[in-house]
């Protein structure tokens, strides 16, 4: 029997004190600051209502201007 996939979203990570985004909290041994600020810059481009996740809305907007002639 497979499982069903379950539908509830993960929490977004809370911001850091004072609201402002921290790479410090997520880099590691394998990921640098500069990596997760690239990752957050490009997650907020599909983010469109800041509200720390992604849904359809939030990803046909960019995809609409990413297409190239």
């Amino acid at each position: 029997m497979s499982k069903a996939k379950s539908n509830v979203k993960a929490p977004a990570p809370a911001p850091a004190k004072g609201g402002a985004f921290d790479a410090k909290r997520y880099a590691s041994s394998s990921i640098s600051e500069d990596e997760v600020n690239s990752i957050k810059q490009a997650f907020d481009l599909f983010d469109t209502d800041q509200g720390g996740s992604i849904d359809i809305k939030g990803i046909s907007f960019p995809m609409q201007n990413s297409k190239q002639p």
